[in-house]
């Protein structure tokens, strides 16, 4: 996921987040000046003294269109992505039109088709009372740090207030118009009530700024915003249009990583060839709970760092290539989501480490551990020949399930690009496919799974669509032994399946209450009992691929309180690892 799952990028809520790169244009029946969303946002800290944000208050302007009384003016899920949203913690909201005070009325609707995976199919709704004229101006206010504790695996989007800085995405904490119209979202930054030397960054860009495109609802939720004292952002500027900011201080010199990153953005241009170049921001902040991933937002990325895999700069590298691959890919909508997660995730693993390899901006070995970390994940995964279609049902139920897109949906292309390059003699391969469901999509085609069968049928024939309908029913891929080019060859290794050793839906719950304890299990012999509270959110997506992490549990038994620790692995299984080959030499490994 790069790590996601470690994060990953989730879906956003797993799909929103990664269909917001899909950009609209204008609707015709709307007037240039009043497709304008101005979104003013003023931190509430001390000018003088270095004492944080506190708060933030917001003031919204737009033009909604004659809403009849009755009307939805503006919707919040109260959880999106498994994180609480600030729904409920509004404070002073006060809405005005042209003819002055528009009273509200608020209240949660149950939606249909919400499900674990996005969020819990309740949002907040602020309905009109009266008919509102003209353009509509809201103004209120919200803590800078979300009040509730986290709810389990979720992103990094929540609002978090520390060292002197905020950050959040707008999902979180933005007051969304319903409907279809789309608007240019224009954001100023309000910071005299911080210390002089703060700045507001957004997915937009560095300051007050213009989006180019017009914007979606659901898109404004994917906007992320920091402000306050961030890492400088000038050093990593480009003429591609990337920028890069962070909140705190991370345990390695940021500066080289986001240069490495800059340079890889300008390559990833070179091989997709947008029509155009927009903006590409690079977010760092602090994770104490799953460092070393991140989440894709609108024309950004959020990366975080931390203990583990949060310090390693080298794994990181790998997370922000599959979190920029995901910005310029083509992307199956119909049906989308996680149904389609094993394209949009499989690919992005699978590439992640081959561009930077092509490129010469990583080596064999770093090559070699990104690939086996996600080679040792899925084979060890009991749950690896889980249906597509179990996806969605438990994707923050059970860790097994939700890395399945990522890796199941890599090791599936591999065997797809194999396939394509030895039956065209080399002169094709999943490059040429990508790119040319890419152009389709450029000219106004909406890539259905119907198109990605037919670019089987094309280059590989009917045997692979069935191949692929196999695929979908839960057989798991061998890419045959040398898929990943000629320094590496495919081998088996004894390693131990993952084994959390109680009822995996627990960690995804507000409350974590131990049940379904494994006798037997590595957490039964380290004393875990059934009833305990696991008292913090426990990481395990990264961890399936490590054969030697401890698990770290946090637990309340009655009055007492203490940690608890265990490998969480029960049986051994052979499972496929790559080798390097010896005597072909590193200059002939990138392909």
């Amino acid at each position: 996921m790069a790590k996601m799952l470690q994060f990953c990028r989730l879906i956003n809520s797993a799909t929103t987040i990664l269909s917001a790169f899909t950009l609209g244009g204008a609707t015709a029946s709307v007037p240039v000046k009043d497709r304008t969303f101005t979104l003013q946002i003023a931190p509430q800290g001390s000018a003088k003294t270095d004492l944080g944000v506190r708060s933030v208050r917001i003031r919204i302007s737009f033009y909604p269109g004659p809403l009849e009384a009755g009307g939805t003016l503006f919707a919040m899920p109260l959880i999106t992505a498994n994180v609480d949203t600030l729904a409920t913690s509004i404070t002073s909201l006060r809405v005005t039109d042209k003819r002055g005070l528009v009273p509200l009325l608020v209240q949660d609707k149950a939606l249909a088709g919400g499900t674990d995976a996005d969020d819990d199919g309740t949002r907040r709704e602020w309905i009109v009372k009266r008919r509102t004229e003209g353009a509509v101006t809201a103004t209120y206010s919200i803590p800078a740090t979300n009040a509730r504790p986290p709810r389990g695996p979720a992103p990094p989007i929540s609002l978090m207030a520390d060292d002197g800085a905020f950050s959040g995405a707008g999902s979180m904490f933005l007051l969304h118009p319903t409907g279809e119209r789309r608007y240019r979202l224009s954001i100023k930054w309000i910071l005299s009530a911080l210390p002089r030397d703060a700045i507001g960054v957004s997915s937009l860009g560095v300051g007050s700024s213009v989006s180019k495109n017009l914007l979606s609802g659901s898109e404004l939720e994917t906007v992320f915003f920091l402000a306050g004292k961030l890492g400088r952002v000038d050093d990593v500027k480009s003429a591609t249009g990337f920028f890069a900011a962070w909140q705190g201080k991370p345990p390695f010199e940021p500066r080289p990583l986001l240069n490495w990153t800059k340079t890889l953005y300008s390559r990833y241009l070179t091989f997709f060839r947008p029509p155009e170049s927009n903006n590409y921001g690079v977010f760092l902040r602090y994770n104490p709970i799953n460092a070393g991933g991140g989440v894709a937002m609108y024309g950004s990325f959020v990366a975080t760092f931390g203990s583990g895999a949060g310090a390693n700069e080298e794994k990181l590298r790998f997370t922000l290539a599959h979190e920029m691959f995901h910005t310029f890919q083509p992307k199956i909508s119909r049906p989308g989501g996680l149904e389609t997660a094993w394209f949009s995730e499989g690919s992005a693993n699978l590439y992640q480490s081959r561009l930077p390899l092509r490129y010469g901006m990583v080596g064999s070995k770093a090559f070699l551990e990104d690939l086996n970390y996600y080679a040792s994940r899925y084979y060890t995964n009991a749950m690896a020949d889980q249906p597509n279609s179990e996806i969605a049902k438990r994707f923050w139920s059970d860790t097994r399930i939700r890395t399945l897109p990522y890796d199941r949906g890599m090791f599936y292309l591999a065997t797809v690009d194999a396939a394509v390059r030895r039956r065209s003699g080399g002169r094709r391969s999943l490059d040429n496919i990508l790119i040319e469901l890419l152009a389709a999509e450029r000219s106004g085609h909406e890539t259905r799974l119907a198109d990605w069968e037919g670019a089987l049928l094309r280059d590989l024939g009917s045997g692979a669509v069935t191949e692929f309908q196999a695929f979908l029913a839960g057989r798991v891929p061998v890419p045959p032994s040398d898929a990943f080019g000629p320094c590496f060859r495919r081998s088996t290794a004894k390693l131990r399946r993952y084994e959390l050793g109680f009822d995996s839906a627990v960690l995804a719950e507000p409350r974590r209450i131990v049940r379904g304890l494994l006798s037997g299990s590595a957490a039964a012999m380290a004393g875990l009992r059934n009833g305990d509270e696991i008292v913090l959110p426990v990481p395990q997506d990264a961890i399936q691929g490590n054969q030697t992490e401890m698990l770290k549990l946090r637990i309340r038994r009655g009055k007492r309180e203490f940690g608890l620790s265990y490998l969480p692995r029960g049986t051994t299984v052979d499972a496929y690892q790559w080798e390097r080959v010896p005597t072909v030499a590193e200059a002939q490994c990138p392909f």
